[in-house]
């Protein structure tokens, strides 16, 4: 079922409005981000099984930097290891959210690319290849190094 551009929109705003209360909320928590044309895990991108059943990133103050938050895609400096790694996560990708204990367990629908509106299909795969370092034009969230309870 091919969703209209309001609808699209939509649903990417409500999965950043889900990513932004699971990082108020939840010391930890998990994103499962889906196979797709415009998801980049940096230079490991996506291994084994994760090409089929994507991957699940975890998001917490000591496993994230640079969060930037944009209309289309969640870029963010993940920690795989002791490597860090750029991620473009776009809305489309992401299929479920859920806690560190499982008390919450968000699944939404994503979005694989021949569910695009062919108005969306134009130029796609490049409008995230940008990702704006001076952080102008996009939500941006502070990490708080110190843990929930520092202010």
């Amino acid at each position: 079922m091919m969703l209209s551009p309001e609808e699209l929109d939509n649903l990417r705003s409500y999965k950043r409005m889900l990513f932004d209360l699971y990082w108020e909320k939840f010391g930890v928590f998990y994103l499962q981000a889906m196979p797709h044309p415009n998801l980049e895990i940096g230079k490991r991108g996506l291994l084994g099984d994760e090409v089929e059943e994507g991957i699940v990133l975890v998001f917490g103050d000591k496993a994230v930097r640079g969060l930037n938050s944009q209309k289309e895609y969640l870029f963010a400096e993940l920690q795989f290891g002791s490597r860090w790694e750029e991620a473009i996560i776009p809305w489309d990708s992401v299929s479920r959210y859920f806690d560190k204990s499982q008390y919450s367990l968000t699944q939404v629908k994503y979005i694989s690319d021949f569910e695009l509106p062919p108005s969306s299909k134009q130029g796609h795969n490049s409008n995230l290849k940008s990702v704006p370092m001076d952080n102008t034009g996009g939500k941006v969230i502070k990490v708080d190094f110190g843990g929930k309870g520092s202010k």
